[in-house]
């Protein structure tokens, strides 16, 4: 898990009556939790005790990832992506090149100036594309008064079916220019062409920022230079020329992703940890335990022939720990109408910290949401199964749940503390010991297997398992429905 501290909050309202879940926490188990913890220590202890992302230690957690969700039946999906940390690099190796071919010849000045037409988007890829301009929906020329409200190609349906094959064209607003790419890509365009959206300071040329991987070729518009686009396509086809020659250098890592067979596609619960750890230690709480309980219960859900109600998608990410690289491309890796039927994310992030304190994500609020459901679930399963009165822990984008949130995905998550330091009021509550942290070898050589909570591994599996099934098992917790706005 990544550093800062725990902030405490509202505790969610109380959620629905939960199903019955009994047959997934009664098949789950401390012993295969730890056999699968075991592993991954013994790949760190062989390659200079760590796991640490795009190392040896961490590919080869990737691959027995890999290898036991096969084993059991999985088709499991190994996911590459672009690590945006350094060496990676992109540059224009020449100009850019944007022209109208047809029905008007016409060359664009290209850069970043104020009297620049276009600029190549950062991480488009290189290419010589020459086809169609197609207006997405819900551009707005004049724009409106108030900036970054145009959602142009912020929503699937914004493509009409002549985007395959051609080049779109979208305006600017609404939702970053990321997500325009993303959906542009998913609906077959073969470049993309975003204009600024036209109020004061948004009128120049830009470079915005493209997919790093695979990505699109993009190029960023000046407001003028769409408007007149955009009007001549209006009057019947108009063929554009745009060329890209750039450098790109780009180390690629991998995240896995498993989806059960059965349960509905079109809602889908995305469980996940992160398969990475840091240079100073093999990672076996953190987050070999989050590893190896959802890999137990997707073994457990296997040989027990348990279908959902709805799809579970289990994803082990990679590069967590250098800024949750791993988990923000994957769900980048989904459009609009992907994220929008996706029901929440569950994030299981150190779940066996030896001197363990009950966290439970939140967003502190008091108003009834899912995220107030999904919490509650856990809150009330601690409370009535364990007795335990959990900790809330404020959202503070430190863990994978933060790439899914910023895309409208409600989340959750159980997490028993790294480097906040016990109380000793919480150790009345809870027990453990006061004044050091709830996890001792947080980020240290020391987070071994010998520093593994029996009860977490025993207690807080069921919970997991718990809330998994009851938001995607036969009697569901139903989350309210997402539009794709």
């Amino acid at each position: 898990m990544a550093l800062a501290m725990a902030a405490l909050g509202v505790a969610p309202a109380t959620a629905l009556a939960d199903p019955d879940t009994s047959a997934l926490r009664g098949a789950v188990n401390r012993a295969e939790v730890l056999r699968y913890e075991q592993r991954l220590q013994t790949i760190a202890l062989a390659n200079e005790n760590n796991r640490l992302t795009a190392s040896a230690g961490n590919l080869e957690s990737v691959d027995y990832v890999i290898g036991k969700l096969r084993e059991y039946g999985y088709n499991p999906t190994l996911l590459p992506y672009t690590n945006a940390s350094n060496p990676n690099s992109w540059s224009e190796k020449t100009a850019s090149v944007l022209e109208q071919v047809s029905p008007t010849p016409k060359s664009y000045v290209s850069g970043t100036t104020a009297t620049s037409d276009f600029a190549a988007m950062t991480w488009s890829l290189s290419g010589d594309t020459t086809a169609r301009i197609v207006p997405a929906k819900r551009i707005q020329i004049p724009p409106p008064a108030t900036a970054n409200t145009v959602r142009s190609g912020c929503s699937m349906d914004d493509f009409p079916p002549e985007v395959k094959d051609n080049i779109v064209l979208v305006q600017r607003g609404g939702c970053t220019e990321l997500v325009k790419v993303i959906n542009a890509r998913a609906n077959g365009a073969k470049a993309i062409l975003i204009f600024n959206e036209g109020q004061s300071g948004r009128t120049a040329s830009a470079r915005f920022t493209s997919q790093t991987y695979p990505g699109l070729q993009a190029a960023g518009l000046s407001y003028a230079t769409g408007v007149e686009l955009y009007n001549a396509a209006q009057e019947g086809p108009v063929t554009v020329r745009l060329k890209t020659d750039v450098n790109r250098n780009s180390r690629i890592d991998y995240d896995i992703l498993a989806t059960t067979e059965g349960g509905d596609p079109t809602r889908v619960l995305q469980v996940g940890a992160h398969i990475d750890g840091v240079s100073a230690g093999p990672g076996i709480n953190d987050d070999g335990s989050g590893t190896s309980m959802i890999l137990a219960i997707a073994h457990q859900l296997k040989v027990n022939n348990m279908t959902p109600k709805y799809q579970i998608r289990f994803g082990w990410f990679s590069g967590e720990e250098q800024g949750l690289y791993g988990s923000q491309y994957a769900v980048n890796q989904l459009n609009s109408r992907e994220t929008a039927q996706t029901l929440a994310m569950l994030d299981y992030d150190m779940l066996a910290s030896t001197n363990w304190l009950p966290f439970v994500y939140t967003d502190g609020a008091t108003i009834p949401s899912a995220e107030t459901i999904l919490g509650a679930n856990h809150i009330d399963y601690l409370k009535d199964h364990l007795n335990i009165t959990s900790t809330p822990y404020i959202f503070d984008n430190r863990s994978d749940y933060a790439g899914w949130r910023n895309r409208g995905v409600p989340a959750t998550g159980l997490y028993t503390g790294a480097e906040t330091v016990k109380s000793a009021a919480q150790v009345a509550a809870y027990g453990g010991q006061s004044g050091i942290q709830a996890d001792p070898c947080y980020h240290e050589w020391c987070d071994t297997v010998f520093n593994l909570s029996e009860f977490g591994m025993n207690e807080f599996t069921d919970a997991l398992a718990h809330s998994i099934w009851s938001f995607a098992g036969p009697g569901a917790i139903e989350l309210p429905v997402r539009e794709d706005t």
